[in-house]
């Protein structure tokens, strides 16, 4: 039975380290890594560990967003492991780990779908304000569409980041082609044309 630790952050420019740290504490017997957004569950070190664990063995995470954003992908992959006879910790819900198992999986399974439940009831209510605020904006003639995620002042935290790696990388001519940059970075090829556009409109 294996103490299995999985670690994540949404970009190559943030650091694992405390969560690598809390690996160690617990002395975990394996480790797997993703740097990579959790958007959805496209990830090499969570599909490495999905292959990898067996009935008996433990997972465990400093949280439940290291797993996914998103809660219909955190339930599938607890239910995965459940029925993979694999035991889930999450270090900030220490509620889940009383020691007995039926009422960790109970507990884990209840906080799981309330916290999805207020994810989507959040998710509604932004949607209902942004409705309502293109709608007063186009009123008053001053609607200028989506922000673009990828821009230095954008209000997506891990867009800005994206954007000042890609930044770096392109000015500094650190990649072999623009494709090859756009993989690397996680974005299209047409998003990455809007960001280098961005990048020289800065330069000017």
């Amino acid at each position: 039975m294996a103490l299995v630790f999985y670690a994540r952050v949404s970009s190559k420019g943030q650091n694992l380290a405390r969560q690598l740290a809390r690996a160690k504490e617990v002395e975990a017997d394996k480790v797997f890594t993703d740097k990579f957004s959790g958007k959805n569950t496209n990830r090499s070190g969570l599909k490495a560990l999905m292959n990898y664990v067996r009935e008996g063995d433990t997972v465990e995470v400093v949280s439940l967003d290291r797993l996914s954003r998103n809660y219909k992908d955190i339930q599938r992959l607890v239910q995965e492991l459940k029925n993979k006879g694999v035991s889930l910790i999450v270090d900030d819900l220490p509620q889940t780990h009383t020691g007995n198992n039926l009422v960790d999986q109970f507990m884990l399974d209840m906080m799981i779908n309330l916290m999805g439940f207020v994810a989507q009831n959040e998710r509604e209510k932004i949607l209902e304000r942004q409705r309502q605020g293109i709608e007063q904006a186009k009123k008053r003639g001053v609607y200028k569409g989506r922000p673009f995620k990828y821009a230095p002042n954008s209000n997506d935290r891990e867009g800005r980041l994206v954007y000042e790696k890609i930044k770096q990388e392109y000015l500094k001519g650190n990649y072999k082609s623009k494709v090859q940059l756009a993989k690397d970075n996680g974005v299209s090829r047409q998003q990455l044309y809007r960001i280098i556009k961005l990048i020289e409109n800065e330069s000017k």
